[in-house]
């Protein structure tokens, strides 16, 4: 089972006091709006995943259930982006989506 990131939700540590809404939901991307002081802008990924945690002090983890992750600010430029307005946010997950079913062949 995966578990899928949540509709919206407030931001804690580096993204404290962000909102996130989501936008849009694909088979391969999400497109999230985020809110900071009035300042908006998309955020667009890739879905992806890792084990749920069974016990973290001896570092257990799930072999067959699943949370899908949000970016982490080192991730963006590699399988995430920022966009200004949601035209260009579609665009790059357009883009994206060409480059993960090349890399599938």
């Amino acid at each position: 089972m995966i578990q899928e990131l949540p509709q919206s939700f407030e931001g804690t540590g580096e993204v404290n006091g962000d909102s996130f809404k989501q936008i849009l939901k694909t088979d391969t991307h999400y497109i999230f709006e985020r809110v900071y002081e009035e300042i908006r802008h998309f955020e667009v990924f890739e879905r992806k995943h890792s084990p749920i945690c069974l016990n973290f002090a001896k570092r257990e983890y799930s072999e067959v259930d699943f949370k899908e992750i949000y970016p982490k600010s080192k991730d963006f430029g590699i399988w995430a982006w920022c966009c200004n307005d949601l035209d260009r946010a579609k665009y790059k997950m357009a883009v994206s989506d060409l480059r993960i079913v090349d890399n599938k062949k």
